[in-house]
């Protein structure tokens, strides 16, 4: 009991941290001292410091002699990088998803296609929407590996979108929209090629407007 309690509050505490790094309320440079954090998240210094350490394996903090924990700064290679990497699986695993998709994953979708339109939202609100979405469909392939991995590279896509305003922008532009519309339409069809497509040209697209906002 007392180690799935202690897993707990690791897993706490590196959502939490994770979550902080990706919406830029822990910018790049920041340095993350264990000991403060602790003190701020109500936990001792060994969760945190266990966050740390995943966080460091993630690429989202680096670690200095004498300064500790340093969030890594983002660059344009580091989204061409990401952005290579989510080309070269999103679309294949949202073809899966095309083939063994249920009616829940569509009713997802919609809803989260809806949020992402709705205007009377925040903007963080519609970016999670966006976000999730990408992540619904990797989680419907049923590949837990690809899963995985995606879930870096969403976190990183998003940590973009909150650091450069003009990235924010793409998020809810006509063509984004449109674009998770279309993904949609062929996951409803269950037209596997479509979706591919789709996935594959919307990534191409986001591409582009991430690396124009730098």
């Amino acid at each position: 009991m007392q180690e799935t309690d202690q897993d707990s509050v690791a897993h706490r505490v590196l959502q939490t941290l994770r979550q902080e790094i990706v919406s830029a309320r822990l910018e790049p440079g920041q340095v993350i001292r264990e000991t403060e954090t602790a003190a701020r998240l109500g936990v001792s210094k060994t969760p945190v410091r266990e966050a740390l350490h995943a966080l460091l394996w993630e690429d989202f903090v680096m670690v200095f002699p004498r300064r500790g924990y340093v969030v890594r700064q983002i660059g344009i290679n580091d989204i061409r990088e990401v952005m290579d990497l989510r080309l070269s699986i999103e679309p294949r695993i949202t073809a899966v998803a095309a083939r063994v998709r249920s009616d829940e994953l569509i009713q997802q979708l919609e809803g989260l296609l809806e949020r992402q339109l709705d205007e009377s939202r925040s903007l963080p609100e519609r970016l999670t929407a966006a976000s999730d979405f990408h992540r619904a469909i990797a989680s419907m392939a049923g590949n837990k590996r690809a899963e995985r991995l995606l879930r870096t590279y969403f976190d990183e896509t998003t940590r973009t979108h909150y650091l450069f305003p003009r990235a924010t922008d793409h998020v809810v532009s006509d063509a984004e929209l449109q674009s998770h519309r279309r993904i949609l339409d062929a996951l409803t069809a269950r037209d596997e090629a479509e979706a591919r497509s789709a996935m594959e040209e919307h990534l191409e697209e986001s591409n582009q407007a991430l690396l124009r906002s730098f």
